[in-house]
């Protein structure tokens, strides 16, 4: 009676759905791993070698014994001594920087910007550390660090550095960008009702820049001719800053110097986008005209009209300088 057996209704369950969650990850510690298990034989040995004990296959194309790791050389890994641990794309390419705490390419190593601690933080765009991390790092103007791959996708709709504001790229590749929006500008005044003079810093330069003209496309900078500017006060709207920037005899593209600027090559482009839209039809009316002209002179009962007009006239308006009025129009 102290040991008496329970009866169960079912040896098993009846539906797995509730009871089995979804597949359970956890971190290894790849460096405390003492022994290992071979998946052909079962042999249980040292997690020092790269051949079984007892059927002598091989793990992998790619072993070290320091971190525990077996895997194939396509991604050609090395083992870093000062990193600690073992990274990809051929030790060869590679170089260790002491301050930086990082291998850097041999190529970019003797121009990167070498700052401690660097790498010792996590991407910007999708939080993952960038010392451990098996994908590429690229470096920034600024400084900062972030994956290569979560670069160029910041950089399809931003070109700033999600850390410090500052441009990505360097000035060379963005002088046709900032050139582009500076003609913009030129070709797109900004009415005299939506005129403002602003106050304005550079996130690149860092300098602050008063009595600046506003417009919707942005605000060069007049030191290193950047548009990653940010407006931190506005002095004037309306009229008042339309006249004031007309007055103004700044040689900046606030002043009024810069206006007129603007209105100039804002009234070349128009001339060139009249003369360019016109100048397939303005010249066979032209030709048509003078051939006209030529037709008509070259008539007897023209030439006769014509005289008779011209004795029509009198002769004081004539001594006087005064325009003779014109030929009555053909029959």
């Amino acid at each position: 009676r102290k040991y008496q057996r329970v009866l169960r209704t079912s040896s098993m369950p009846t539906s797995f759905s509730n009871s089995i969650g979804p597949p359970e990850h956890h971190n290894v510690d790849r460096f405390a791993i003492k022994e290992t298990i071979c998946r052909e034989c079962f042999t249980k040995q040292s997690s020092k070698t790269n051949f079984c004990v007892n059927c002598n296959v091989q793990f992998g194309e790619y072993h070290c014994a320091i971190c525990n790791l077996w895997m194939s050389n396509e991604e050609r890994p090395y083992h870093c001594p000062d990193c600690g641990f073992c990274r990809v794309g051929g030790g060869e390419n590679f170089r260790h920087c002491q301050d930086c705490g990082m291998c850097i390419d041999k190529q970019l190593f003797a121009d990167h910007n070498c700052k401690v601690g660097k790498y010792m933080s996590n991407c910007p765009v999708c939080q993952e550390d960038l010392f451990s991390s098996r994908d590429a790092s690229h470096e920034l103007p600024c400084g900062h660090a972030i994956h290569w791959h979560c670069f160029r996708e910041l950089a399809s709709h931003d070109s700033r550095c999600p850390m410090c504001k500052k441009t990505a790229e360097t000035h060379e590749r963005m002088k046709p960008t900032w050139d582009a929006m500076a003609m913009g500008i030129a070709l797109q005044p900004v009415p005299p009702e939506l005129c403002k003079v602003v106050t304005i810093k550079c996130n690149d330069c860092e300098e602050v820049q008063v009595n600046r003209s506003w417009h919707f496309l942005g605000v060069q900078c007049r030191r290193c001719e950047s548009f990653n500017t940010v407006v931190e006060r506005i002095t004037m709207m309306g009229h008042e800053a339309h006249e004031f920037l007309l007055r103004n005899d700044d040689e900046g593209d606030g002043g009024g110097e810069g206006v007129r600027r603007r209105q100039r090559q804002l009234g070349r482009a128009q001339g060139a986008a009249q003369s360019t839209g016109s100048g397939g039809g303005a010249q066979p009316a032209s030709m048509a005209s003078s051939s006209g002209e030529r037709n008509v002179v070259s008539s007897p009962r023209a030439r006769r009209r014509r005289r008779a007009s011209m004795a029509a006239v009198p002769s004081s308006l004539t001594r006087s300088g005064s325009t003779a009025p014109p030929p009555p129009p053909f029959g």
